[in-house]
């Protein structure tokens, strides 16, 4: 299996995940998330299984707008979230910033990260800089716009339901098969709950819909004794 982005069994990724991401949980979620951070920094012993649960509620929950905030960053946003993040990093860094997007003609943060010439122009603690500026911007501009991301967050809710329908499928597909094809399906869940719900990815669901096809077919062999 893929190495996965976020381990459920170690508490310190998790912690660092829940204070990723908590400010952009609801009433309910967001305090409790805020409490485990705050027993984790005052060296009490969480449980790692409560601790799991409470990473997994708050991964679905602010899904949605993440999706959300990176369609609209990614298509007619791009520029906002330029200006904003240039105006934020140091004046060294908005200057490479600048450079770098009149020289390559990247249109967006994602085009310049994902450029060739990305590595060389930028120093890591410049690229570190950046992506927590985007971050945090992020979180303050969800906060201060959230009536005109709505559409865009609906939509989300809508694909978030469908990857929960799929997953769960998968699941049930895996249930009385021998164990190698077991958890050779429960692997494969695995890596995408991780793909989905702790890196934000967008997962096409005609892949999704074709990894069901074909464990259904193969549920339908005869198992060889």
């Amino acid at each position: 299996m893929e190495e996965l982005s976020l381990s459920l069994k170690n508490r310190l990724p998790m912690v660092d995940f829940l204070a990723e991401w908590s400010g952009f949980a609801g009433p309910e979620t967001r305090p409790k998330a805020e409490a485990l951070i705050q027993a984790y920094d005052d060296g009490q012993e969480l449980d790692k299984t409560a601790l799991a649960e409470l990473v997994i509620e708050l991964a679905k929950e602010v899904w949605p707008i993440r999706f959300a905030l990176h369609r609209f960053f990614g298509e007619e946003g791009a520029l906002i979230e330029w200006d904003m993040v240039e105006k934020a990093v140091r004046r060294s860094t908005a200057h490479l910033m600048e450079r770098f997007k009149r020289s390559t003609r990247c249109r967006s943060l994602d085009e310049m990260f994902k450029h060739e010439d990305f590595d060389q122009a930028f120093r890591q603690e410049e690229k570190n800089e950046i992506e927590s500026v985007r971050h945090h911007l992020l979180e303050s501009y969800w906060a201060s716009h959230p009536s005109s991301l709505q559409p865009l967050i609906e939509e989300g809710r809508s694909l978030l339901s469908g990857y929960e329908e799929r997953l769960e499928e998968l699941k049930k597909i895996a249930e009385g098969w021998p164990s190698l094809l077991a958890e050779e399906l429960l692997s494969k869940v695995k890596s995408l709950e991780d793909r989905i719900y702790f890196k934000g990815e967008n997962v096409s669901l005609e892949i999704m819909d074709g990894e069901l096809a074909y464990y259904r077919e193969q549920k339908e062999l005869p198992i060889e004794e």
